[in-house]
């Protein structure tokens, strides 16, 4: 085994290897698409590395600001920043909170209120960037300003690109610095918090998982502070095993996984080095085009900060309401018998004066499917009943599959759901509805038995449920079917008006 060695191949080797297993699909179907729009390829090669790997602490810094390998610090004291703290709030500081931000002994750039309100990692950068200038435009000594600014970001659930993303903030330092004839010591710290926008309320351990991997991600990524919260926290309040599980993540990725000892692990991976290139890229451009119009101020004074963010994050949300994204315990394999007790709804506004602007939403990904939870747990505590009837068609191997996708979209609502025998005929869905009588059903097999059954099948069943909504699992569309439960579909949207049904509406 030892000396055993393996034939060299070439791209087009692997593009053919890789095309046979697409069994007539194209190579295309094995790209993805980031929220940044940055199209992922399936391989990365050298070919795709375009710059020159340089060492950590040398320019433009990619690697990292300094030579030696340093574990990040947790004890960081932040102050506010008033331009992201205002745009949370719908303020733009007046001139005087400025003045005072320069004589304290850090400046703090906080994308974390852009981060929650949905920008991806494109504008985080830019507008770390464009706060930047502003702030350090103001100062007597702008060498003096960038040395005390502590730029601050949150990780999230996308690995690579959060990874990416901190990677191609030093790049794009080391442009700005140019840009601004700042000294190559007026380099800033970065700070990095696990992402409150990714937890969820549901299923709250499985937050651990990604608390972890944002962690990881940022420490790898070379940061000076690193913030890890409790996973319960976004439900208001914490536990003392919570907050030990936070601070041991940290050490384990310091004395288990030896983090400390190394520095840009992720360095020199063609894909690591071509998506940090692409972010670093494209957030210069949204920076310069800002900058060009008028800077952060204008900006949000225009609306068009605000504008562009719920843009993406209107996207992120269709992503996860249809599935594209999953939340495990949220949006997908939820326990509808898990109960949660409040969501958290604290928003600090700021004291500082200042102009009205648009504020920005800030919204985590999984409050859509709490409140759906929070709706169903209502309904049951005035004792109604909160089920659904699936007609399960043919033998057991044939709707099973449709049955437990169906079952699965209503668990993440709290719905339970009541299955029915094998039925081969419409006597015997009609016997299971009348024992079983239920304000929704969703008919559950393969198109061949909805073909087979045919058109009078949906037409009496649906006579017989009286005013009771029916729907069918899949896309085939079937005579007297009132809707549908199908992969793709936009399960918030159909769980919000089944609600509706159980409270005395109906379903749309």
């Amino acid at each position: 085994m030892k000396n055993q060695t393996f034939p060299p191949v070439s791209f087009a080797d692997w593009t053919s290897a890789a095309e046979a297993s697409l069994k007539g699909n194209p190579l295309s179907k094995l790209k993805t698409k980031t929220a940044e729009g940055i199209e992922l390829k399936p391989l990365y090669t050298k070919e795709d590395r375009k710059t020159v790997l340089s060492l950590p602490g040398e320019k433009p810094f990619t690697r990292g600001f300094q030579p030696d390998p340093a574990f990040p610090k947790t004890d960081i004291k932040m102050g506010v920043d008033p331009i992201s703290a205002g745009a949370a709030a719908g303020i733009f500081p007046a001139d005087s909170v400025f003045s005072e931000i320069h004589k304290q002994e850090t400046i703090t750039i906080n994308t974390v209120p852009y981060h929650l309100a949905g920008a991806n990692a494109v504008q985080e950068l830019a507008l770390a960037l464009s706060e930047a200038a502003y702030l350090i435009g103001m100062a007597e000594n702008k060498n003096e300003a960038a040395v005390k600014c502590v730029i601050h970001f949150a990780a999230g659930p996308v690995f690579f690109t959060e990874l990416a993303k901190i990677r191609a903030f030093r790049t794009l330092w080391s442009t700005f610095m140019s840009a601004y004839n700042l000294s190559e010591h007026a380099k800033p710290k970065l700070s990095v918090e696990t992402s409150d926008a990714m937890l969820s309320v549901l299923d709250p351990h499985v937050n651990i998982l990604r608390i972890g991997s944002a962690a990881f991600s940022a420490v790898i990524g070379n940061i000076d502070y690193l913030t890890v919260k409790p996973f319960d926290e976004v439900a208001g309040s914490t536990t003392e095993l919570s907050k030990r599980i936070a601070c041991n993540i940290s050490r384990l990725l310091k004395h288990e996984a030896l983090l400390d000892k190394v520095m840009d692990p992720g360095g020199g991976s063609y894909y690591i080095e071509a998506l940090t290139e692409e972010i670093g890229r494209r957030a210069w451009d949204v920076f310069a085009d800002m900058e060009e119009a008028g800077g952060i101020k204008q900006a949000l004074l225009s609306g068009v900060i605000q504008k562009d963010i719920a843009a993406v994050k209107s996207k992120k949300e269709q992503h996860i309401a249809t599935r594209r994204q999953q939340m495990i315990g949220t949006n997908i394999y939820a326990n509808p018998e898990e109960q949660i007790a409040h969501l958290k709804n604290e928003k600090t506004k700021p004291t500082f004066k200042g102009t009205p602007i648009e504020p920005l939403e800030q919204k985590r990904m999984a409050e859509p499917f709490e409140a759906l939870r929070l709706a169903s747990m209502q309904l049951r505590q005035t004792e109604q009943s909160v089920a659904a009837g699936l007609i399960c068609l043919g033998e057991l191997k044939k709707h099973k599959p449709r049955a437990d996708y169906v079952a699965g979209v209503l668990a993440v609502a709290g719905i339970e759901t009541i299955r029915s025998e094998s039925c081969k005929t419409i006597e015997e869905a009609i016997q299971f509805m009348e024992r079983h009588p239920l304000p929704y059903y969703c008919i559950c097999g393969p198109d061949e038995l909805y073909e087979q059954v045919g058109e009078e099948f949906g037409l009496q069943f649906k006579e017989a449920a009286g005013g009771a909504v029916v729907d069918i699992a899949g896309t085939w569309n079937m005579a007297g079917i009132d809707g549908r439960i199908a992969a793709g579909d936009d399960i918030v949207k159909k769980l919000t008006d089944m609600l509706l049904l159980y409270k005395g509406g109906g379903v749309k």
